[in-house]
């Protein structure tokens, strides 16, 4: 015998006359047809060998093993309509579950000490696992779930079956200790050329936006050193009178922490759109869309 073989539909109709005692009141519990009820009652009784219930008077009386049965049909069927209710009845204080995000070290930055205590309050089960992100979408991760979602400025166009939203657009400033030397309210673009500047370059190339926009100028600035992380530079910069070129986001965490300020770059730098991507896999969930709106909403705006 297989389940899969089976109706389970007709538990109901057991319950129905175990309630009801009564095949026309069972029929009309279950909307069903007099005639289509006691089709059902005959199927029961060849799924279960027993007559199950009889003829008693003006209604139904249920035999030994109808009553055997009973608590054991009532807890299928509870379970299932738990099965059921759980879907529709979203609590996300009761959800015990892990995910994972796989972002740089800025956004991090941005998004933990909002989005920690945040799930503390409203969904304490939820452990959040950050993962580095490559220099291209983590696509195979992504699709197989060891990821759920991934959040950068620099993915590009999507393969199918992958979604996106736009978290928000970013531009980059300037960041020097203060009093610095060289750095007064505004700086030329001469002088910028001639500062000592740090790169944040997690891949290790030492041309980012900054030396494209002066490319473009057929002009070029001194690195001395690449970074690999969005931390480092604010403690050394804060120290030297080397400058750097970061978010705007960040040069603002640097601001709070560190005896530094911002300016804005003498030239036009291009920003870029964070977004937040996840596949098809997870589009759906309940859960995930809880997730992916927390994000958005806690860091559609600076501090």
């Amino acid at each position: 015998m297989h389940i899969y073989a089976k109706d389970l539909n007709l538990l109901s109709v057991f319950e129905a006359l175990m309630g009801e005692r009564s095949v026309s009141l069972a029929a009309r519990k279950l909307s069903l047809s007099q005639p289509a009820l006691s089709h059902a009652l005959s199927r029961l009784r060849r799924d279960f060998d027993d007559d199950l219930f009889v003829r008693s008077g003006k209604g139904m009386t249920p035999t030994p093993r109808a009553l055997e049965l009973n608590k054991r049909v009532s807890l299928v069927l509870r379970h299932a309509q738990l099965l059921y209710e759980e879907q529709r009845a979203f609590v996300p204080k009761t959800i015990q579950a892990r995910w994972n995000i796989a972002t740089t070290d800025y956004f991090e930055a941005l998004l933990l000490p909002r989005l920690l205590p945040y799930l503390s309050e409203h969904a304490p089960g939820i452990t959040t696992v950050i993962r580095p992100t490559p220099g291209v979408l983590p696509k195979v991760e992504l699709e197989n779930g060891s990821l759920d979602v991934a959040i950068a400025g620099f993915y590009g166009e999507l393969p199918e079956g992958f979604f996106k939203r736009v978290l928000f657009k970013e531009t980059f400033v300037c960041v020097a200790r203060k009093g610095h030397p060289r750095v007064g309210k505004h700086v030329s673009l001469e002088t910028f050329v001639e500062l000592e500047h740090l790169l944040v370059s997690p891949q290790g190339d030492l041309f980012g936006a900054v030396d494209e926009a002066l490319e473009k100028k057929r002009l070029k600035r001194r690195i001395v050193a690449g970074v690999a992380n969005f931390h480092s530079p604010a403690a050394i910069v804060a120290s030297t009178d080397y400058v750097v070129t970061v978010p705007k986001r960040i040069a603002q965490l640097y601001v709070e922490t560190h005896p530094v300020r911002w300016f804005e770059p003498p030239l036009a730098v291009p920003g870029f759109t964070l977004v937040a991507v996840w596949h098809a896999r997870t589009h759906r969930s309940r859960l995930h869309a809880w997730l992916r709106d927390a994000i958005d909403t806690l860091t559609r705006e600076p501090k």
